[in-house]
């Protein structure tokens, strides 16, 4: 038994599109070399991992409180990095179960690698059924970071469509009150038409935050920063932003939030 997390790029296919061969290997370059530089400084003991184009898939060495605390720490320490030196996000989920990686070779010009385990194929389904750009938890992961203690701030269980998932997430309302980051949060939100995912990100940021004038704060930097400070010039980016905030994969909860803003800032 394991704990297996399957991470990618946000958005990467539609950035693929846009761009040239050699602009390709430069950004997957950057990617990995970042995600490569966090796993040497952090000298982990108790995970593997490899990356394959996009992907980066990182397992345990068993279930201990040890390794899963590790994994966490290593998955949040990698998707800021990510973010703040190549302006990537990441999304993800972390499974529990049977996995195990193969070596086989059969010919001296072809290598093979064989991923078996039903975590690994958990946790790779689990990545795509929320939008936002945090970590998906399996239920037993959750259980288990809710058993270790020390990320009950950071992990939520969440109705989505009548169902219950549990999300562990890196992009925190402090994290995103630094006006450079939230411009770069604005910039990567912009380049997508503003995908459900990162109104999500947003409210899954704030949850279960008390200090209302935070989240306040965090409106009000999203809305200048959105507007480049000037809103009659930049209505447009205004309006895509606004009129997206109510698509239906857009939690409804977020929404609520965001018309309190709207009425407490008109009224």
């Amino acid at each position: 038994m394991k704990y297996v997390a399957f991470l990618d790029i946000l958005g990467f296919k539609e950035k693929l599109k846009a761009m040239k061969h050699d602009e390709a290997r430069q950004f997957i370059g950057h990617f990995s070399s970042t995600a490569y530089a966090v796993w040497r400084d952090m000298d982990p003991k108790h995970l593997n991992g490899y990356i394959v184009s996009d992907s980066f898939i990182i397992y345990s060495a068993d279930t201990s409180q040890i390794s899963l605390d590790e994994l966490v720490q290593a998955i949040d320490t990698i998707c800021k990095k990510e973010f703040s030196a190549n302006s990537i996000l990441i999304r993800g989920a972390i499974a529990k179960g049977e996995f195990d990686k193969l070596q086989a070779r059969e010919m001296s010009t072809l290598g093979k690698g064989l991923i078996v385990g039903q975590a690994y194929v958990d946790a790779y389904l689990l990545e795509g059924t929320v939008k936002t750009t945090g970590i998906v938890l399996s239920e037993d992961v959750y259980k288990d970071l809710l058993n270790i203690g020390g990320f009950g701030k950071n992990i939520f269980s969440e109705s989505i469509n009548g169902s219950k998932c549990y999300i562990l997430r890196y992009l925190t309302l402090d994290y995103l009150l630094d006006i450079k980051r939230m411009e770069k949060f604005v910039e990567l939100a912009n380049s997508s038409g503003w995908l459900p995912h990162y109104y999500n990100s947003l409210y899954f940021s704030f949850r279960g935050e008390s200090n209302d004038k935070k989240v306040h704060q965090v409106f009000i930097n999203l809305f200048n920063t959105v507007a480049k400070g000037s809103p009659n010039e930049n209505w447009r980016e205004l309006d895509v932003f606004i009129r997206n905030a109510f698509d239906k994969n857009v939690l409804s909860d977020f929404q609520t939030r965001f018309l309190k803003y709207l009425r407490k800032s008109l009224f």
